[in-house]
């Protein structure tokens, strides 16, 4: 099987023109299901900047722009966390687990003030194939980003924590993937076949108006229920109640989900927001509602 490189440090590298709202929203939530795109692409668009001579800065900054955008689980996961070395671990677990052309291994270079100062990353080589620099200037960036989001509690970058938030950031929270992802948000239990009567329209209307950005109705309740279970890991809850909480059909189901999306298992994951329960002692800033929280909110409106 080809290896994988995360879809952020691709889409940053090729940083293609014609970007509109609608597909980075319908992007954000492919990726929030599928996380990786091919090893190929990652190593050809290194190569690219390479010859076109871009420097760390500018990588940077193409990283943490779709950064922004980023609701896949790890990233959602390593983001939530509230102590740089449960990130760390995080982060590191997710290159052993995944099926990656490169897996980067990070370590604290000399502590900072505030925490960790400088990261220093080893960079072991599945793939036949050199190591462009901007790849691993693309590829530290991330962590260097996400863990400085860590130790700001939570400042340092935009984080959506819902589609329909992401929709907004975006300047398309009137749009029908926003309506059709505020509906899910809203009850996030019920058959897609009641989305139509939800929002007013007949199947078809909506199906065609989803279908002319780039989504469908199943994509977005899937990338939602990613959202919901990711934010579920730090709750405390067995793996088992947070995919029955979330809508997944047993916890075989959400695990293959979890595998799909990111290469690690909601297991793995929770054992690490435990760790980060240990050495921060502070409440998870991801929101989580659980089926019975809803309904007891309804009912007091």
């Amino acid at each position: 099987m080809e290896p994988f490189a995360y879809h952020t440090v691709v889409h940053a590298l090729e940083a293609r023109r014609g970007w509109t709202e609608e597909r980075r929203f319908a992007v954000a939530v492919h990726h929030a299901i599928h996380g990786h795109l091919a090893y190929s692409r990652y190593h050809a668009a290194g190569r690219q900047r390479a010859r076109e001579g871009i420097g760390e800065e500018g990588v940077a900054r193409l990283v943490n722009d779709f950064l922004e955008t980023d609701v896949n689980p790890a990233i959602s996961f390593i983001s939530g966390l509230r102590h740089p070395a449960s990130a760390l671990m995080a982060y590191n677990a997710y290159n052993a687990a995944a099926n990656l052309g490169v897996r980067t291994s990070v370590t604290i270079a000399y502590p900072g003030v505030r925490g960790v100062g400088s990261l220093a990353a080893s960079r072991a080589m599945v793939a036949d194939s050199d190591d462009p620099q901007p790849c691993r200037t693309a590829t530290l960036s991330v962590m260097g980003s996400v863990l400085e989001h860590v130790q700001s509690g939570g400042q340092r970058m935009y984080r959506p924590m819902s589609l329909s938030r992401l929709a907004e950031f975006l300047g398309r929270g009137h749009g029908v993937a926003a309506d059709v992802s505020r509906a899910i948000e809203d009850d996030w239990l019920a058959p897609v076949a009641d989305l139509p009567r939800k929002l007013g329209c007949q199947k078809r209307t909506m199906e065609r108006r989803l279908k002319e950005v780039g989504l469908t109705a199943q994509s977005l309740r899937q990338a939602d229920r990613m959202l919901r279970a990711t934010a579920g890991l730090f709750s405390g809850d067995s793996a088992t109640a947070i995919a029955l909480d979330c809508g997944f059909s047993d916890l075989a189901h959400m695990s293959r989900s979890f595998r799909t999306a990111c290469g690690m298992t909601p297991s793995m994951l929770i054992a690490i927001a435990r760790h980060d329960d240990k050495l921060s002692g502070s409440p998870s800033r991801l929101p989580y509602r659980r089926p019975q929280e809803s309904l007891r909110a309804e009912s007091e409106i």
